[in-house]
């Protein structure tokens, strides 16, 4: 990675048809130059932020509070640049042994420390006087220190290592087996407490241990500068983001023994330092070339590697390989041409949380979750809200799709049915769907394929709670029965059931995503006494907050984009909104509105904020988030329901 700036903008261009769903969702703001954010893997939930100048920080599941989990700034080089904290890997038995391991240059020298703390206090804090040094590497210069460490699904620690700084590696030792610069290394770090005892030991099938020639550590040869790279979580396979130097940016996928160029080659294309050494020459290598590559056009100059997908909300396709420039902050997909999203962001890394969800790193003090846009109401799938109703008296549905100003009708339901939309089928696009009292059965018409299916469940009295509990970014089918305070949710991931006791008889369901993992929670607003009640996906932990009156209408949503849901009420006495913003706890009251007005939000203009609308008898009145400007639009009359008020964001 080259020269670590400060870059500060927020601007989020989006290219091309994917880059219509893909989008940035602010995470973690005002860090210290963060390089890197990954997970304990011990079943926490937690994410740990290393920041460069030398300090752990830690997220805990359902929050946005960060706190240090380990410090040793005293310890780090601060001369900024490629130098500094890098690297964080926790130990795969860490929940039992509180193992866990640093990559950083050293204050004193710039040289390669990769060591072993221990985590205390039930594991929720590093013991910074717990360093064991593993391994020490001298670094000739200061720049190309590689940095990424992590344990592979073999077991064993994996380095990778960059060629020792300056340019066209002068002392040519990325060809050098006998040097541990410009290689990926692999060893088996040491569990034990006895200080006599080694602090590695050797893979016997590492291609140069024992009495092979050559350094026993090493498992590749031939890399510039591995930044970042992973594992694919599905195969094992080490991808790998390899830095080049004024041409070729490189993707790898490191297997054992492989020599990957540098400096003979930069990329696919020989670099004329060894020309004998290249292809046609006297005596050339067994050259492993990229899987992908790019050049430095349009101000690109260095690849930040990333991760092989494989996320339960279906982001992207199973399998695709995601990874960015650090200078322009565009991110790719596999070996596409075009990026799918342009952003500001000086990306330092990519991380994965438990679910294998994919996040951002900007340099400049964020982390921002990558998420596939999905707004309520979406009949089109292009992440904006539709102008939609249900006519009872005709079982038919009125939709205007947002995408291209078409009209469509769709005869689907009956008088008396509730209008249930959701993504039952996880294509990003909200099916039309009904919940027949009578018969306690949800009726859907799936968009992927047009395919009509029914479950029953529920009964007479059961108001429908349908939303993405289990997180898998499919509507679960779900009621909330007043008679018993009792929820019966159905997970659409694996077919099984939830029965949760929480709330009484004159609540009103509320289900959102508050805490902004990307489930649903369990959630009641009681007129009675204007609170908000909260079940979180995360903790099961109960939380109480009073907001709103009895006349009050809840009108939850995400208004200021920050992935969690905010509370909000629409006050029909006055035609105003009430709300919470969860990004920073602020109040926001906005007059909007009349007396028997229905809050119809939604996220109307697509700029991944829901706007305040409100319906009334036939017409439709928006805010609009992105531009705060007004719109208003005749669709429907005033017997019809409109699909918005049902599809809560």
């Amino acid at each position: 990675m080259r020269s670590l700036s400060i870059f500060v903008s927020f601007t989020v261009f989006l290219i091309g048809v994917e880059a219509q769903q893909i989008r940035l969702q602010p995470f973690l703001s005002g860090l210290s130059s963060p390089v890197y954010i990954t997970t304990a893997k011990d079943g926490t939930g937690r994410l740990f932020v290393v920041q460069q100048r030398g300090i752990i920080k830690v997220v805990e599941p359902g929050s946005r509070t960060i706190s240090d989990f380990l410090n040793i700034t005293s310890k780090v080089s601060q001369t900024g640049t490629e130098r500094g904290l890098l690297g964080l890997a926790f130990h795969p038995q860490f929940s039992t042994n509180g193992y866990f391991f640093v990559n950083y240059t050293r204050a004193s020298d710039g040289a390669t420390i990769v060591s072993r703390f221990k985590a205390i206090n039930n594991n929720t804090i590093g013991d910074p006087n717990s360093e064991r040094i593993i391994i020490t590497i001298p670094q000739p210069y200061s720049n190309h220190n590689g940095g990424m460490i992590d344990f592979g699904p073999d077991g064993y620690l994996y380095i990778g290592m960059g060629d020792g700084g300056s340019a066209n590696d002068p002392q040519a030792r990325s060809q050098n087996i006998n040097e541990l610069l410009g290689k990926m290394l692999r060893i088996a770090p040491s569990v034990s407490e006895s200080p006599s005892d080694p602090p590695y030991t050797i893979p016997p099938d590492n291609p140069y241990a024992g009495p092979t020639p050559g350094a026993d550590e090493i498992y590749a040869i031939g890399l510039r500068n591995p930044w970042r790279w992973s594992f694919d979580r599905a195969t094992g396979q080490l991808w790998a983001g390899d830095v080049g130097q004024n041409a070729i940016e490189e993707i790898d996928i490191i297997l054992i023994g492989r020599n990957y160029g540098w400096r003979v080659y930069e990329g696919s294309q020989c670099t004329g330092l060894d020309p004998q050494l290249c292809a046609g020459g006297s005596n050339p290598i067994n050259h492993t070339p990229p899987i992908y590559e790019y050049n430095h056009s349009n101000g690109r100059c260095s690849v930040t590697g990333g991760y092989v997908y494989r996320g339960i909300r279906r982001t992207f396709a199973s399998g695709t390989y995601i990874y960015g420039d650090y200078c322009t902050g565009e991110i790719w997909i596999g070996g596409n041409s075009t990026p799918i999203i342009d952003t500001p962001r000086n990306i330092s890394s990519f991380g994965e949380d438990d679910d294998g969800e994919i996040y951002v790193v900007g340099l400049g003090g964020t982390v921002d979750k990558i998420i596939r846009a999905n707004a309520s109401a979406d009949f089109d799938g292009d992440a904006r809200t539709d102008t939609a109703v249900f006519r009872p008296s005709e079982g038919v549905w009125y939709i205007l799709n947002s995408s291209n100003n078409s009209f469509r009708a769709v005869q689907f339901g009956a008088d008396g049915d509730i209008p249930t939309p959701e993504d039952f089928d996880g294509d990003y696009k909200t099916d039309i769907a009904v919940f027949r009292p009578s018969a306690g059965t949800f009726y859907i018409l799936g968009s992927n394929g047009n395919i009509f299916f029914s479950v029953q469940w529920g009964s007479a009295g059961d108001i429908p709670t349908q939303a993405d509990f289990d997180g898998d970014a499919r509507a679960d089918v779900a009621v909330f029965r007043p008679s018993e305070g009792v929820w019966y949710i159905r997970n659409s991931r694996d077919g099984s059931f939830r029965v949760q006791q929480f709330g009484i008889s004159t609540d009103i369901p509320v289900a959102g995503d508050y805490n902004g993992d990307g489930r649903t929670d369990i959630a009641v607003f009681r007129k009675s006494t204007g609170t908000w009640y909260i079940l979180s996906s995360q903790s099961n932990s109960f939380t109480a907050i009073q907001f709103g009156s009895s006349s009050d209408i809840p009108a939850q949503g995400d208004f200021d984009g920050d992935g969690k849901a905010d509370i909000s009420v629409f006050r029909e006495s006055e035609g105003r909104w009430y709300r919470i913003n969860s990004s920073n706890n602020s109040l926001a009251v906005i007059q909007f509105g009349s007396n028997a007005d229905k809050p119809v939000v939604g996220d109307y203009d697509g700029d991944g904020r829901d706007d305040i609308a409100v319906w009334r008898a036939g017409f439709w009145y928006r805010l609009n988030s992105s531009n705060n400007s007004f719109s208003a639009i005749q669709f429907g009359i005033s017997s019809d329901l409109p699909v918005p008020l049902y599809d809560v964001p």
